[in-house]
């Protein structure tokens, strides 16, 4: 099978020597007039009263009846300059922090949240469970691309409470950081800064370290979620890091043109951001603009197309001009169907490179994903891995120097010679030549190389018997219990959480 070692959870960000640029600064100028165009002539829907007091407050546009907001461009500039440019992603360990908008590359994220995976077993699609989500923690904090983790898939056996359960799955089984979309309501937000206080030690630890962030989707088209909205400005209150996604659809929830999609996610997700700033300055931000298309014969929606990939290269270029870090791209996940299918690699690989090669300082991905997020294989989790290692070779380029010239060897060895019994050649090829689930030599008659969803599935078992993650204080595991227990209890949790 795939060789893989024994080792403590560590973190690999993508540092690109390669980098693009898909505006030019008169189209990233063009797009952001438009974005402040619409913030101040269109305006946002925010179905929130707190929302809307706190803008009033700040003496934006407010019409309380219609809950829509209109932000002077005025505003807009003046509470983006209290979003702070760095800030960290923390780990249980300093080792494994995101340090974003340090110029430290791509830290990509195992993302995704669904609510079906298929059985490792039979292949057959199945509710996701709780010890599914441990079970892919325990992946991801053994696998150095994942640099921060998600709930994924979803604790769907638990209920309305889902989301909490997730959490404490994540944070008994890894010690990477733990960020999540699913905690979309105010209640559910103070039960997870709770337990993320206990782990931390005091929620001052916990704002001077965040082991947990919150990305947050919005509306489209120009519209936000009420609870979701109010979740955000809980853990703006604590001081964790908040990400705001927009997803627009050309031709469906934007018009259809590429500018005009990023004009109006940009919108979007600037009005959260401002939101927050203005609520509680120096909240860490970053941004996510996810564009997709719609197939015109069918309606079925995808985000891995050449149009969505070159949009969301482009999608960095704005949030850095805007002074905001980004997450980029959306998971490797992809618009498939099937496992194997020609799709899976058409989509996978350019969305993500484009994006290290722009200068996302995150990516969204590994996810073992497909079905546009709707149904994980865990064995894709290791050909995401591939990928990871394709962007990584790709975006680093060709090292030119005397070494690499090797004239020394050539002069020795002269035509027609071989340089295989080289030394350095024994040395060096093994860097270029990287495990991969696709090469594995097989021992039955007249096959070359074993099913690489046989492999994956042989390296995600041994991962699962043989890495522990570095477990939680006894003590603090029963306060998760604990604090779980009372969630579970709460009916103002679930009324909140029924009438979303």
């Amino acid at each position: 099978m795939l060789k893989l070692e024994e080792r403590r959870a560590s973190i690999q960000p993508i540092k690109p020597k390669l980098k693009i640029n898909v505006l030019d600064d008169t189209d990233i100028k063009k797009i952001d007039e438009a974005t402040l165009s619409i913030l101040e002539e269109v305006g946002i829907i925010f179905p929130s009263t707190k929302a809307l007091k706190i803008f009033a407050d700040a003496r934006a546009n407010v019409d309380f009846d219609k809950k829509l907001v209109k932000i002077p461009s005025h505003l807009v500039t003046h509470y983006l300059e209290k979003a702070p440019k760095r800030f960290i992603f923390a780990g249980r360990r300093p080792e494994l922090d995101n340090r974003i908008g340090e110029n430290n590359g791509t830290y990509f994220h195992f993302n995704g949240t669904t609510a079906y995976i298929a059985d490792s077993e039979t292949g057959e699609r199945r509710r996701a469970t709780k010890n599914d989500v441990v079970n892919m923690t325990r992946v991801a904090d053994y696998l150095p691309m994942a640099s921060a983790v998600w709930p994924s898939p979803g604790s769907i056996d638990k209920g309305e409470t889902a989301p909490i359960h997730a959490l404490e799955a994540c944070f008994n089984n890894t010690e990477k950081h733990i960020q999540t979309e699913s905690i979309l309501d105010k209640i559910s937000a103070d039960y997870t800064i709770e337990m993320a206080s206990v782990i931390a030690g005091g929620r001052d630890k916990l704002k001077e370290r965040p082991i947990c962030s919150l990305l947050l989707c919005t509306i489209a088209p120009l519209a936000q979620d009420r609870a979701g909205i109010e979740s955000a400005l809980t853990f703006a209150e604590a001081g964790l890091p908040i990400g705001f996604q927009a997803m627009p659809t050309f031709g469906l929830t934007t018009p259809p043109y590429q500018a005009a999609a990023l004009a109006t996610g940009l919108a979007e997700v600037l009005s959260c951001c401002i939101l927050t700033q203005i609520a509680y300055p120096g909240t860490p931000n970053f941004i996510s603009i996810v564009p997709g298309v719609i197939d015109p014969r069918s309606g079925d929606y995808h985000y891995g197309t050449p149009c969505t990939q070159v949009a969301n290269a482009a999608a960095v270029q704005l949030a850095h001009y805007k002074g905001l870090p980004i997450q980029s791209g959306c998971t490797f996940g992809g618009s498939a169907y099937r496992l194997d299918s020609w799709q899976v690699g058409l989509e996978n690989v350019y969305l993500q490179l484009l994006a290290v090669m722009a200068g996302a300082d995150m990516a969204m991905g590994p996810s073992g994903l497909i079905e546009t997020g709707r149904l994980m294989h865990r064995e894709r989790v290791m050909f995401d891995r591939e990928l990871f290692q394709a962007i990584d070779t790709i975006s680093n380029g060709i090292e030119v120097n005397d070494t690499t010239l090797a004239f020394d060897m050539i002069r020795e060895i002269g035509p027609r010679g071989s340089f295989l019994g080289q030394r350095r050649t024994a040395e060096e090829l093994r860097k270029l030549w990287q495990m991969s689930i696709l090469f594995e030599k097989s021992k039955v008659a007249g096959e070359k190389y074993k099913n690489p969803v046989e492999v994956a599935r042989e390296a995600i078992d041994w991962i699962l018997q043989n890495h522990q993650p570095a477990p939680l204080a006894e003590h603090v595991k029963q306060e998760l219990r604990e604090i779980v227990a009372a969630a579970d209890q709460d009916k103002n949790l679930k009324t909140e959480i029924r009438g979303q």
